[in-house]
């Protein structure tokens, strides 16, 4: 979700206990160890290959599975590979559950509510309700590119403001984001230092935690001895911060003060009106917070890659500026002209695959015994999706470490239906923001470009290597914003 974001080897063999399941795994697996698992030997490749998707990866090619399972602490886990595995997870009803672990509760205020980490009926109801009610406030319609464009304004605003030095564009982006969301939340902005504050907050949780949860989740005991150094401050911390800023809007809106319809009254408006306990304050809380937590940097760290790949290829950024001249000139953007910006598209979609945001996807909770490359998979086992993988596959991908946007057009310049692309996932999980993230992306990406032309610091191009932490980032860089005469 953007609002907008996963280990290989023959795991499971229908085993009648753990020791047999062990003996079973240990022959095409890394070795178990009590309570532990197989936890140290992926912390060390986490460490050595700079992220977890990555350790995984190279676990899966040295014991030639696309299967790879592995216990974390006493989480029995599966990691998928190939696009059949994955689309499989994507698609099958069986993959719909999400785990209910310690670490998750934690990341939802203490219970299993809200929409991103639930599964069921519970689910089920509420994803329909608050896609449905977003869009009936304007989410994903004219209102939406309006506030996307009234935030372009602001980004370009920032930038003339302050690019008499060199300028890290990650904030103003992320801040734009969580305001369009906040928006049709809440009807309102949020407080420009708070929410750098969050935001703050928010890169360091992505460092510090693996998909899988770290440390933290094998062992919440932890928290009471290392409570700094196990994460756990920091997550109580940035919920604590998140849910005063929903709390103060809930109140805002019980009193009648905030100014035209959104989210928020319309779930106040179904709690009084529905005898379904699904509805409740609770879960509005945690809903808000879901939406947040999503949109916070997924959408705006695609664009972040772009600029940096401007800045990396620079015949690229003139012929997507030249396009954009020719086709549009100095017209303010809108999603429309993403049919007629197609080399623009293409760069576009080529940073996405280039820099998956969520590499390892999930976690997903199997609902029933099921089956993947011909393993038996329990009921409860967490299965995580490396989508990275798929978008680096040599064999569907034309030399797939090389940045080249044309490999999304055809011989005519058209755009190309490619079905071996995720950003958003697929199925019934799909990323119900995607309208947002494609939009913003576009309209902000085009609006810069229109107005200025982007260079390294010095001539030092910066790392093409990103963080990978719950999701990619670039690494910290500065760029020189020269307005186009």
């Amino acid at each position: 979700m953007t609002f907008i974001s996963n280990c290989a080897i023959p795991y499971f063999s229908i085993v009648v206990n753990e020791r047999e399941m062990s003996r079973e795994v240990g022959k095409v697996s890394p070795k178990w160890y009590p309570f532990v698992g197989s936890s140290a030997v992926v912390q060390k490749m986490t460490m050595q290959y700079g992220s977890q998707w990555k350790a995984f990866s190279v676990l899966a090619k040295e014991y030639s599975t696309k299967a790879l399972g592995l216990k974390l602490g006493s989480d029995q886990i599966v990691v998928v590979f190939g696009e059949k595995n994955i689309r499989q997870v994507f698609t099958e009803k069986e993959f719909e559950g999400r785990p209910d672990s310690f670490f998750i509760r934690l990341r939802c205020l203490g219970k299993r509510l809200g929409i991103t980490f639930v599964d069921g009926p519970l689910w089920r109801e509420h994803r329909q309700f608050t896609v449905k009610h977003l869009k009936n406030v304007g989410f994903g319609k004219t209102p939406m590119e309006k506030e996307i464009q009234s935030e372009l304004v602001n980004i370009l605003e920032y930038i003339e403001k302050n690019r008499k030095t060199p300028i890290n564009p990650k904030l103003i982006l992320a801040m734009s984001v969580m305001n369009i969301l906040w928006k049709f939340t809440a009807g309102e902005r949020i407080e420009q230092e708070r929410l750098s504050y969050i935001l703050d907050l928010f890169a360091k949780r992505s460092k510090a935690f693996s998909i899988a949860g770290g440390w933290l989740n094998l062992w919440p005991w932890i928290r009471f001895v290392l409570p700094d150094l196990s994460g756990y401050n920091l997550i109580k911390n940035l919920n604590l911060q998140i849910s005063d800023i929903i709390k103060e809007a809930i109140i805002k809106h019980k009193n009648g003060t905030v100014q035209g319809s959104d989210f928020i009254y319309t779930f106040l408006q179904e709690m009084k009106e529905s005898n379904n306990g699904f509805f409740h304050e609770e879960q509005l809380n945690t809903i808000c917070l879901d939406i947040l937590i999503a949109g916070s940097q997924t959408t705006s760290n695609v664009v972040e890659f772009a600029i940096l790949c401007l800045i990396r290829y620079k015949a690229i950024q003139e012929k997507v500026y030249d396009e954009i001249q020719r086709t549009i000139g100095d017209n303010e953007p809108n999603w429309n002209d993403s049919n007629r910006l197609l080399y623009t598209m293409a760069f576009l979609l080529e940073v996405q695959r280039f820099y998956t945001i969520v590499p390892l996807a999930g976690p997903r909770r199997v609902l029933k015994d099921t089956t993947i490359e011909n393993y038996n998979i329990p009921k409860n086992t967490t299965v995580l999706l490396a989508v990275g993988d798929v978008h680096f596959d040599s064999e569907i991908w034309d030399k797939p470490h090389k940045f080249m946007p044309e490999r999304f057009l055809d011989s005519n310049g058209n755009l190309i239906k490619n079905d071996h692309f995720y950003p958003f996932g697929m199925g019934r999980r799909r990323c119900p923001g995607d309208s947002l993230a494609k939009s913003f992306i576009f309209i902000t990406f085009v609006g810069i470009v229109q107005k200025y032309k982007v260079e390294s610091l010095n001539g030092v191009l910066p790392s093409e290597e990103p963080i990978i932490g719950l999701i990619s980032g670039a690494r910290p860089f500065t760029a020189e914003f020269i307005p186009r005469s």
